[in-house]
């Protein structure tokens, strides 16, 4: 975790130190930020007590030393670009690497020149349970497998001889996110203002695509009847029959394709129809533009039903939606979704309480 910027009232302080003055009495009081863990503990009022503790804190995270590296040592960091070229033989797809690559550039942060031989389980635990504690329990967990990799690959380059990650504990993941239930799904499509959010929602429930797919879809992407997608997370390609219909809102496929065809001269299926702000006529949705368009017919809609959650349902539910709904009427939810394994379409067949259960 790199160290927060310093401002001017701090750059007298040593690294992770800062101060803060009690506005009511005009008491400074200082406090020491882990720069490993984000935890910050309180040193008082004294200012060079304050920097002696923190000068001795520092000195557990200082980089090694050139003497050190010259008698063996292996600098993390060095490691890190050779995990890079590994990585980049892999077959992955472009945004998986891309997401990898942040994550290292994060560890190269917290570790720099390090020994990787000097790194320990009780500092890998320490940053890991730091980042389930701020809520981020999913990060947590995936960078503690980016970690564990990066030092299997580490020993079998004879970098290192132990991978301290081993005997850590992932993170619980508590799921919170409410599931999209069909009532919640129409009502946000009528409370929809805009037709390409109409369009999408339609898309996305009858194809079960990811946010991003949905937005880059293209009217030559329509080829025997059939709409094509290269999906950009995984590369899986998929061939979806224009026939493909859900008898539930009464609608099939082509039947949305033909409404995506408006006045507008557009390559993209979902496409604005009108100038706005800086978005021309025929210009594909921005990512951040179709999420809040979503976000902003949905609260309205659950205001309509009386409905609260604590983390309402993103555009990204209707892909849930699509696999449930898809499977009751008989179709092949994990072919659809593009899934290889058939326990991550079971994740997101699961409903998590949201539907009544049927009972004779």
């Amino acid at each position: 975790m790199a160290p927060r910027p310093r401002t001017a009232g701090s750059k007298d302080l040593p690294p992770n130190l800062y101060r803060k003055t009690d506005k009511r009495n005009g008491v400074t009081y200082y406090t020491y930020r882990d720069p490993m863990t984000g935890r910050s503990f309180g040193l008082g009022t004294d200012k060079a007590a304050a920097i002696r503790e923190a000068h001795a804190a520092n000195a557990h995270f200082s980089p090694a030393s050139l003497a050190q590296r010259m008698q063996g040592g292996q600098p993390f960091r060095a490691w890190c670009d050779e995990y890079r070229r590994i990585i980049d033989e892999r077959d992955i797809a472009a945004s998986t690497r891309r997401n990898l690559g942040m994550r290292i550039n994060r560890l190269t942060e917290l570790f720099g020149e390090r020994d990787i031989r000097d790194i320990s389980t009780r500092e890998v635990a320490e940053y890991l349970g730091g980042l389930a504690k701020e809520g981020k329990a999913q990060m947590s967990r995936a960078m503690r497998s980016l970690l564990s990799d990066m030092f299997a690959e580490a020993i079998a380059a004879g970098w290192t001889d132990a991978n301290p990650v081993q005997v850590t504990k992932a993170a619980r993941v508590k799921i919170q996110r409410a599931r999209l239930s069909l009532e919640l799904w129409q009502a946000i499509y009528d409370r929809a203002k805009q037709p390409w959010l109409q369009r999408a929602m339609e898309i996305a429930l009858l194809t079960g695509q990811r946010r991003d797919d949905i937005a880059g879809m293209l009217f030559k992407d329509v080829v025997d009847d059939h709409l094509q997608v290269i999906q950009s997370k995984t590369g899986q390609r998929l061939r979806i029959s224009t026939a493909v219909r859900l008898d539930c809102i009464g609608l099939d496929l082509g039947t949305v394709v033909q409404r995506c065809r408006d006045n507008v001269l557009s390559k993209h299926l979902v496409h604005h129809a009108r100038r706005v702000s800086r978005a021309m006529p025929g210009q594909p949705i921005m990512l951040d533009t179709l999420s809040k368009a979503f976000a902003d017919a949905r609260d309205a809609a659950m205001a309509d039903l009386g409905l609260s959650y604590p983390m309402p349902p993103s555009f990204h539910e209707m892909r849930s939606l699509a696999a449930r709904l898809h499977s009751a009427e008989g179709r092949d939810a994990q072919a659809l979704l593009g899934h290889k394994s058939s326990k991550m379409t079971d994740l997101y067949r699961d409903s998590r309480g949201t539907e009544w259960i049927e009972v004779a």
